[in-house]
């Protein structure tokens, strides 16, 4: 399947393939915004896109005139600034995604260069990126997915550059932002950066490496203080980001718990009913139910092992969710069958990618090469660990893809000595 959509090694090569490949990203983007009629956002977009809208009319993120901080502030900030300039409007919204995806493409080839050290495979990762339909399909929706891929990937340039204080702070910067738009970031920073300032296999550096990463961990705390201090001034207890956390922790854990979230919830589980969330009650309904999902795990330690291989699943087995946004429309009811087609064709390639993927996995675990090598596998491994928590979604493994394919690439690729530096050669481990 890869021969049919890939470019020879000749046109890899090409002074031409990096801009040209770019037009055909945005070209395919630009489609999709105009060609195709997506619905009003409904569900997490609608929410997202009315906290925005408060947010710039009235200088406050609030659900129905009540404070809150159920989900966090990142995305429908982003989206309120952007208000700001050109008024509420779902075009300006979905444009500033192309805008993001676009960027996103530049840093996916810079990051790529440089965990993996080699630009023939920084090519190849932003041509999968460029032909992958789930990522292409999320450009007109109003979910986090974009900003937040937009901004790990700016974090994990830094990290990869020049590795003094200046860019470390600003790289804490960066992921605190990140953690404003996904709380579980902050789990992300401390592996990111030891694995980017670890430099070669030993205590000595790793005892380095541990120190600047808890300095960029201090930094994006830095960065999100003022809304944690917000938080306290209206709640009168410590919030970091949001007040979803035990809820999402509940919806993971329950007795209809299938690995997945299910809207059904409220109405179908007693236990998840117990939580009574709302938002005027949302800390003490926060509390109930990460109470609840605690005790139903120490009573229930069995079931809840038995999710893990479910929730693991869900995360990674299925691909091309973004399609669900488009259901909606009368379009999508007449092309339904080629809305099928390209999910289909969507899935397979997604599971070819997931394959090369574990392919690079074994590769480097027998090979082990130095550190940075394996700094898209600590994206991997962090969300999937998250999802062992909580639950397994598929649109969660979205920010993880830029990282998954530059693996598949790498792989799909082959070595080749004369297109990298030898001094930093992954291919054999060694200088």
């Amino acid at each position: 399947m890869f021969a049919s959509i890939s470019l020879s090694l000749k046109a890899l090569h090409s002074p031409k393939f990096v801009p040209s490949c770019f037009v055909a990203f945005v070209v395919i983007r630009l489609a999709l915004l105009f060609l195709i009629p997506v619905p009003e956002p409904s569900s997490d977009a609608n929410w997202y896109l009315k906290r925005a809208i408060t947010l710039a009319e009235q200088d406050t993120y609030s659900d129905g005139g009540i404070l809150t901080a159920y989900w966090p502030v990142g995305y429908p900030a982003f989206l309120a600034l952007l208000f700001k300039a050109t008024g509420p409007s779902l075009l300006a919204a979905r444009l500033a995604n192309l805008v993001l995806a676009a960027a996103s493409f530049w840093l996916l080839y810079a990051v790529a260069r440089r965990f993996l050290q080699d630009e023939l495979t920084a090519r190849g990762a932003i041509l999968l990126m460029t032909i992958y339909p789930n990522n292409a399909a999320y450009v007109p929706l109003l979910l986090t997915e974009t900003l937040y891929t937009f901004l790990l990937l700016g974090g994990s340039l830094l990290l990869l550059l020049r590795q003094n204080w200046i860019n470390t702070m600003a790289v804490g910067g960066v992921f605190g932002l990140a953690t404003l738009v996904k709380t579980q970031t902050i789990l992300l920073i401390p592996l990111l950066a030891f694995l980017a300032f670890l430099g070669e296999w030993s205590i000595k550096n790793a005892l380095r490496a541990a120190i600047r990463a808890g300095v960029v961990l201090c930094m994006a705390l830095v960065v999100v203080a003022p809304w944690t201090l917000r938080n306290y001034s209206i709640f009168g207890t410590f919030v970091l980001v949001s007040t979803n956390g035990g809820i999402a922790l509940l919806a993971g854990n329950n007795p209809s718990a299938v690995g997945d979230y299910r809207t059904d919830y409220s109405d179908k589980d007693p236990l998840f009913a117990r939580a009574q969330y709302s938002v005027e009650d949302q800390i003490r309904a926060e509390r109930r139910a990460r109470s609840l999902a605690y005790d139903w795990i120490k009573h229930n330690p069995g079931q809840f092992l038995g999710l893990i291989p479910k929730k693991v699943f869900r995360l990674w087995a299925p691909d091309g969710e973004a399609e669900w946004s488009y259901t909606g429309s009368p379009f999508y009811r007449d092309h339904s069958r080629w809305f099928r087609f390209a999910r289909v064709a969507n899935q397979a390639f997604y599971v070819l990618m997931l394959f090369v993927f574990l392919m690079a996995l074994w590769k480097l675990l027998k090979i082990r090469p130095t550190p940075i090598a394996f700094f898209g596998i600590g994206v991997v491994l962090v969300l999937t660990l998250i999802s062992v928590i909580f639950s397994g979604q598929s649109r969660y493994h979205f920010p993880a893809m830029p990282f998954i394919l530059a693996y598949a690439a790498w792989v799909l690729l082959g070595p080749g000595g004369h297109r990298r530096d030898p001094q930093h050669d992954i291919a054999t481990g060694c200088a």
